[in-house]
């Protein structure tokens, strides 16, 4: 949210794990955000209950009621501060996506997220992906309130091996997702478990929870697991690994994909959501999230040529350079802003 020109304090590093103690801190701080009167403009973050409960009244109610009771909602509007939501997915992809459900069953939870959105206080949707502005549109949300703007992001390059370090070295795989299902954590096993046998010296570095039933799977002394890292130690994984494999079966984005590109690490994934939007310009491989064997065909070609594995990550860094500069998304953002806030 922006507050008096402040953007409020980043997680600090051992934050991101979702424990007692950070989800108590962080819907304080949405609830007590929500509230604070003293703004020109509010910017939300994605549907999180802590804020409808702080929210409802002042900026989602008038768009409820704009349909139902107009005289109401205008008199409401008149109260309300203008306001700008951030999603990375709509409604209805999440729910098929993400949680299982259909969205014609609970069409009547997709409509009302539309209703709030189209409300007149709020001035503009902004997403990531063209994909997810797509899945807004289909939802219901007014065309001329959706901006596409990528996340910031800056390269981190990492040192490419030289051909003599190329040849000795043990290959290695990254594969980060907490949901093991939905990330394809039982696909990264099967499909690695053939590359082993292809190529024998690989390792897999496996950061994510896995259910109780396949734990005796992951038991081997090739397979390195952390339920979780740190984003510092993360972020140093993705500079040490000769790829990154994530075959999700549903994605809004796909960020570790994007951070793995930032420092020249060549991704194999698949084809889902915004992916195709994301490893771009010759900077991956994507594929069905059910072709495994062409998924280990990519894997093994990045792990057996060097110039090929350069190339790729290299590719990357220049999607990452040209597509998610931080000047460039903040005076993207920007414009949003002095739009609704009437200054362009």
């Amino acid at each position: 949210m922006f507050i008096n020109g402040k953007v409020p304090k980043a997680p600090d590093k051992g934050e991101y794990a979702v424990t007692k103690a950070t989800a108590v801190k962080w819907i304080g701080a949405a609830l007590r955000a929500g509230a604070n009167p003293d703004v020109d403009l509010a910017h939300f973050f994605f549907w999180y209950l802590p804020r409808a409960a702080s929210t409802f009244w002042s900026y989602w109610l008038p768009g409820i009621l704009q349909a139902r009771l107009p005289a109401l909602s205008r008199t409401l509007e008149r109260f309300a501060k203008p306001w700008i939501q951030e999603n990375d997915t709509s409604v209805s992809q999440l729910l098929e996506g993400y949680m299982g459900s259909s969205s014609e069953k609970l069409h009547w939870l997709v409509e009302l997220s539309s209703e709030i959105i189209n409300s007149r206080s709020n001035k503009g949707l902004i997403t990531w992906s063209r994909w997810a502005a797509d899945g807004f549109s289909r939802d219901g949300v007014e065309r001329e309130k959706l901006r596409v703007i990528p996340l910031p992001l800056k390269p981190s390059p990492k040192t490419f091996s030289t051909d003599e370090n190329w040849k000795t070295k043990r290959r290695t795989v990254l594969f980060v997702g907490l949901d093991y299902r939905r990330k394809g954590g039982d696909v990264v096993l099967r499909v690695m478990e053939g590359l082993k046998r292809e190529l024998n010296d690989v390792k897999l570095i496996y950061v994510g929870k896995v259910p109780k039933e396949a734990m005796p799977s992951f038991d081997k002394d090739w397979i390195e697991r952390y339920d979780f890292l740190e984003r510092q130690k993360l972020i140093s994984l993705y500079s040490s690994v000769d790829a990154f494999f994530m075959p999700t079966r549903a994605e809004a984005y796909g960020l570790s994909i994007l951070e793995a590109m930032a420092t020249g690490t060549p991704v194999v994934t698949t084809n889902v959501g915004a992916i195709p939007e994301v490893v771009t310009d010759g900077s991956g491989y994507l594929h069905d999230p059910d072709d495994e064997e062409g998924m280990m065909e990519s894997l093994a070609q990045l792990l057996t040529d060097r110039d090929l594995n350069e190339r790729v990550g290299k590719n990357g860094i220049g999607v990452v350079e040209k597509r998610h500069d931080p000047i460039s998304v903040s005076k993207q953002v920007y414009g949003v802003y002095a739009t609704a806030l009437g200054l362009d």
